[in-house]
């Protein structure tokens, strides 16, 4: 009968960080939701402090790249958020080397320094405070919403 009780013991353990782990994923999914909707009030503030027509598609660059990519470990599956300018900053001082080799000119320079800027800089050199919170509110939500990814590969596999 100890084999019994162990096992019921083993089970109820399972069962508790089961509904642990659902109701910090529950409690996160409300954060990030709350974080969304402040994301998306705080744009529209911006978009009326420096009028319609200055933050809108139309001024979006056209060699926009992601400035942070989600990464799925193969053999885990957890997954990560990396920094892409870290990554440029890579580049950057490997281009760097090859452009002292080829001295390239100084215009080239600058147009791929350009391209690394942060995405807030399309819109001017002014952006209005509630557009530089809207880029920290999803950024905060992004890292929400992996860790809500994490846990709920956690109870799936729990399941």
């Amino acid at each position: 009968m100890d084999d019994g009780n162990g096992s019921n013991q083993d089970k109820d353990k399972k069962l508790l960080q089961t509904l642990d782990t659902f109701a910090e994923y529950q409690s996160r999914r409300e954060v990030a939701h709350s974080k969304l909707r402040q994301g998306y009030f705080d744009l529209a503030l911006a978009k009326r402090a420096a009028g319609y027509r200055w933050i809108s598609p139309d001024l979006y660059s056209g060699n926009a790249q992601a400035i942070k990519t989600i990464h799925i470990d193969p053999t885990s599956g957890a997954l990560s958020i990396q920094q892409e300018q870290a990554a440029h900053e890579q580049n950057d001082s490997q281009q760097l080397r090859r452009r002292k080799q080829k001295n390239n000119s100084e215009k080239e320079q600058k147009e791929h320094r350009e391209k690394s800027k942060d995405p807030l800089l399309w819109f001017g050199m002014l952006v209005p405070p509630a557009l530089k919170d809207a880029q920290a509110q999803f950024n905060e939500t992004l890292d929400i919403l992996v860790e809500l990814a994490e846990l709920k590969r956690q109870l799936e596999s729990a399941l």
